[in-house]
Parts: structure tokens; C-alpha cells; sequence
């Protein structure tokens, strides 16, 4: 009866979020007389409605709501000890992983080989997302498992971090652009050019906004760009100046294509992070995974 009990849970959890037995039946590929039936069966089971229907609509109850926070309590802990009693078995599964484009570029080839290597059964599924903002709210709504960001030091609500290594922002021009060659520039100067940045969100432009904004300054002509590498191209046409991770621009800057502006001015660099739900049961692979990084990333 355990066993049916669970599913009778599934079941429900699933028409509580569609509030429609039609499409719940769908979902679970059963017959529309068995979500019927497993709804009535748990009704029977605590003697109260767990939905109510208004017209053709069916809606939760009070009971229902209240229902509705236990069998996800208990689905999860379902999920946990028959995973727990796994832990045997070769995993498998989905590892969801949110980084900035920089990040994904530069710094996780190396995490997804051993990911790779190591565990070959888990599907990896890297996300870019520029703004940290985001990556903090995906982990805490469980749409994450573990996020790469560029951020100060602090903490964070629900979350776990650990610091890995402070980053080199740098700002850089075309070879012949004019501040390149300069001993320095002040930020105003540096105004007088069109600039050509990433997303706002991004954690390095945010600490150059808040540097300008220190000084009185309100940028206007910024072209701005998705992707790093759309950026560079541009800068290296002579389009304008950007304010990149040094991890992306090095390979230019060794190789003459940009030159770098030395700012007379300190700007605060960010610290990259990665992060987890401290909630979250770590499983082997996201166990492996943050030993790893802190052992080839910090």
C-alpha cells in the first residue's frame, strides 16, 4: 500500500499545479478515471475535499493547499532515501549548471571533461546567464543545482559559497586607439569614447557603473553585447573600448590584436563563486564537482 500511497501523491501534487485532471492524466500517461480514482482514494483516506469545482474549473481547497506542502515534504524525502539507497548504483541523471559567458568559455572545459570522464551516465546541462541576480534565484528555486558567478564578498540567502579566486577586469582598445598608448586615463576620458560593454547585471560592469557614478559620470554612448566575443571583434575594428575579464582578452593581448588602458583610478574587482542550495542533499557527482573546482579553479 506504501507504494500506492506515493503514487497516489504524485498524482496529486501534479493536479494541484494544473488544476486540470485532463491534462494530469497526460502528464502521467494514465487514464483520466485513474487520477480520478487516486484522488478520491486519498480524500477517503484523510475524510476531507481536496478540490472543489466552480463551473467547468476545478480549484484546491484549503485542505488541498495545506495537503499540497506535506506531499512535496514527503515526495522529496521519498526521492532522497531511494537515491541515499542507490548511492551504489553508477549515477545518473541531469546536472544543471548556471555560469556567466566567461565562465563557460574559460573556466568549465576543464569541469566538464571530468565530469565527463568520471561520471559518462550524467547529462550536463550548462546555462549561460550573465546577471549573478539570476543565477541566485535559479539556485534557490531549485531550477540549478550549482552556479558559477562573479560577484563581491558576501552572503547569500539559502545559499552556500565558497570563493575561488579574485578576477582581473581590464579595460581595452584597439592597438590604435589612442588611450592605448597613454600612461594612464582618467575615467572621464575615457567618457569621451564610445564604449562597449556586456549586459547590464554583469558583476564587472556593475563595479564600472558604480565607479562612474562615484565621479559624477553618465555614460551615453554604449553599445552593448551579449556575447564576449561580439565584443572583442568590435573593439578590435576600433569601434570603441570594453571593460573585459582578463581571461578573455589574454590570448589578444599577447598577441597584439588589443592593448590594454591603464586607469588611474581603482575599480573593485569581483571574486568568481560557485554556489549550491544549502538545502540541497549534495549527490556524489556535485560532491566531486566542487572538490574539483576548488582544488583546479581557487
Amino acid at each position: 500500500m506504501a507504494v500506492l500511497h506515493i503514487n497516489h501523491l504524485k498524482t496529486f501534487t501534479v493536479a494541484a499545479e494544473t488544476l486540470n485532471f485532463t491534462k494530469t492524466a497526460q502528464i502521467l500517461d494514465y487514464a483520466q478515471s485513474s487520477v480520478t480514482a487516486q484522488i478520491k482514494a486519498l480524500e477517503k483516506e484523510y475524510g476531507v475535499d481536496l478540490f472543489q469545482r466552480l463551473g467547468k474549473r476545478i480549484y484546491l481547497t484549503e485542505a488541498g493547499t495545506r495537503m499540497q506542502t506535506y506531499a512535496k515534504k514527503i515526495l522529496a524525502m521519498h526521492d532522497e532515501m531511494r537515491e541515499e539507497l542507490g548511492q551504489g548504483m553508477e549515477e545518473r541523471g541531469t546536472l544543471l549548471i548556471g555560469a556567466c559567458e566567461s565562465q563557460c568559455v574559460y573556466r568549465l572545459p576543464a569541469l566538464l571533461h571530468f565530469i565527463r570522464e568520471h561520471y559518462p551516465q550524467i547529462q550536463v546541462i550548462l546555462k549561460p546567464i550573465p546577471s549573478s541576480k539570476t543565477s541566485e534565484k535559479m539556485l534557490q528555486d531549485g531550477t540549478l543545482d550549482l552556479a558559477f558567478i562573479m560577484d563581491q564578498e558576501q552572503s547569500y540567502n539559502l545559499l552556500e559559497s565558497v570563493s575561488l579566486l579574485k578576477e582581473s577586469i581590464v579595460l581595452v582598445g584597439s592597438t590604435s586607439h589612442p588611450l592605448t598608448v597613454q600612461p594612464s586615463a582618467g575615467l572621464a576620458e575615457v567618457m569621451q569614447h564610445p564604449l562597449i560593454l556586456t549586459e547590464q547585471g554583469c558583476a564587472y560592469r556593475t563595479e564600472l557603473e558604480k565607479a562612474l557614478k562615484e565621479q559624477n559620470l553618465h555614460p551615453e554612448n554604449i553599445v552593448e553585447f551579449g556575447s564576449i566575443e561580439a565584443i572583442k571583434q568590435c573593439v578590435m575594428a576600433g569601434l570603441g573600448l570594453s571593460y573585459l575579464p582578463l581571461m578573455t582578452v589574454e590570448k589578444e593581448l599577447r598577441t597584439g590584436e588589443l592593448s590594454s588602458v591603464r586607469l588611474d583610478v581603482q575599480i573593485q574587482q569581483p571574486t568568481t563563486k560557485l554556489l549550491w542550495h544549502k538545502n540541497k542533499r549534495l549527490t556524489k557527482v556535485m560532491k566531486d564537482v566542487i572538490d574539483f573546482t576548488i582544488k583546479n579553479v581557487g
